[in-house]
């Protein structure tokens, strides 16, 4: 055990940038990488230079009492995969391809090379075998991974969310698997729809609070298909750690008058949802609003009329809910001819209608979420049918995204319309000044390309022919002389 641990700690170096650098201009380095960059290592990059990645996914309820290859070296490939909309769980480590985020994730880039050990039968391609991780889920439980993930990155996401809003939407999306296969899916599911049609897979509930005008997934469950999203919803709720005047924005499957109550009387969380058409709450609101000529143009929406309603005024009334203290009534035309109305209605006080409904819209961009995931990060394709394995795969797609969002507010990147996965992977361009990695025994250093020239320049005697070896090794294709 010894002898394993003492090989272990022979792999990890420690980012010390000025005392590497000492020892690159003394002649006492040990080796030099090049690590070439394309978008998505960029992104990763950004989480690992930040320190949360690393920190999460070392988190990994590991079941392992013993391992030559650490937890956050398996994972890793996983985020790099689904940013990369690449799912096979064997090939997995040969996503490991970058000196950079190996050293940024603090082992010495030569594993890419040696592994973490010398169990391999064949030459070695990748730094591990692909079957790794998947001994490792299968001695995992589905209820600890999404415990770890509601639990131990929520830190990590509100501490690395500049410009949070403590406003949450609740919503659920489902996770379609094909017909001829769904029985052999773990906990899957079947429900029908009002075309007489079915769906068949799972179903996936969280809240996504807001970051400006993009969000970060913070809690998550996943049942089968057929399980309504608002009995889903409820253990989330229940025992997600809301700050004190928190929002919560649902749509109207979400519509529970008490939940509603207990949420705004024990955990001074305000609610904002759209109420049913059959409801009596909606049918008095549009009655009064007739009646009392309530009706104004719709603030934003040519064709539409808006009326302000409060409970202050009798206006707005849902008995069964006594907490809702604004609302928003939405007319407008159908092709038939007909009036349509929704209701929107909020537990915050005083609100008017313009204001009710900048709050709801915010909805809209969780929709654009649902499309980056499962277009661009392929959230569907579920190649193993286990239960623990289709959680294991949702969640990494799930802070591969949270992930790329962070980024992307770092680059001061308002929507996803200025920025996506599809085109980032498209582009695959090189970096003209590219990272360079020099290591000593202990530590590494990164030096961009032209930051390391002039200082190569200055370099004489011994440590100058130790530099040339170095460049040498690296040069695998020498030019003909």
């Amino acid at each position: 055990m010894q002898k394993l641990v003492q090989g272990l700690e022979a792999l990890y170096v420690f980012h010390r940038q000025k005392n590497v650098i000492d020892a690159l201009l003394r002649g006492e380095i040990k080796d030099i990488k090049v690590s070439q960059s394309l978008a998505i290592d960029k992104i990763v990059s950004f989480g690992l230079r930040e320190g949360f990645l690393k920190i999460g996914l070392k988190s990994f309820p590991d079941p392992r009492k013993t391992h030559t290859v650490p937890i956050e070296v398996l994972l890793l490939p996983q985020i790099l995969q689904r940013l990369n909309d690449e799912h096979s769980l064997l090939l997995a480590p040969y996503m490991l391809n970058n000196a950079g985020l190996m050293a940024e994730l603090g082992y010495n880039a030569e594993v890419l090379n040696e592994g973490f050990n010398d169990q391999n039968t064949y030459e070695r391609q990748a730094p591990f075998h692909g079957e790794t991780l998947k001994h490792v889920l299968n001695n995992s439980k589905d209820g600890m991974l999404t415990t770890w993930f509601n639990e131990q990155w929520l830190t990590h996401w509100r501490e690395k969310s500049p410009g949070r809003t403590h406003q949450y939407i609740l919503d659920g999306t489902k996770i379609n698997v094909p017909f001829h296969l769904y029985k052999k899916y773990q906990n899957a599911g079947c429900v029908g729809n009002e075309e007489g049609t079915y769906e068949y897979g799972y179903k996936v509930v969280w809240l996504y609070e807001i970051i400006d005008r993009k969000g970060v997934i913070v809690a998550l469950t996943i049942v089968p298909i057929q399980v309504h999203d608002l009995e889903a919803a409820r253990p989330l709720l229940e025992k997600f750690p809301f700050e004190e005047k928190a929002l919560l924005i649902a749509d109207r499957g979400f519509i529970d008058a008490k939940l509603i109550t207990d949420l705004k009387t024990d955990r001074c969380v305000d609610t904002c949802i759209p109420l049913k058409k059959n409801m009596q709450a909606t049918q008095l609101a549009v009655s009064l609003s007739d009646n009392r000529n309530l009706w104004k143009d719709h603030p934003t929406r040519p064709g539409q009329w808006v009326s302000e309603l409060n409970s202050d005024d009798g206006s707005l009334q849902w008995e069964e809910c006594p907490v809702i203290k604004s609302g928003a009534l939405v007319r407008w035309i159908k092709k038939d001819g007909e009036p349509h109305e929704v209701l929107f209605v909020t537990t915050l006080k005083n609100k008017s209608a313009k204001k009710i409904l900048e709050i709801y819209d915010q909805r809209t961009e969780i929709e654009e979420s649902h499309r980056q995931l499962k277009e661009n990060q392929g959230l569907e394709k579920l190649p193993s049918k286990k239960f623990v394995h289709v959680v294991f795969r949702i969640l990494m797609s799930v802070i591969g995204y949270n992930l790329m969002v962070l980024f992307l507010n770092s680059e001061d990147c308002k929507t996803f319309e200025e920025y996506s996965l599809k085109t980032a992977r498209q582009k695959r361009t090189l970096e003209v000044n590219p990272d360079v990695i020099i290591y000593t025994e202990t530590g590494f250093a990164i030096l961009r390309m032209m930051q390391l020239l002039p200082m190569i320049m200055e370099i004489t005697g011994k440590p100058r022919a130790l530099l040339l070896k170095l460049f040498k090794n690296l040069d695998l294709n020498p030019a003909p002389s």
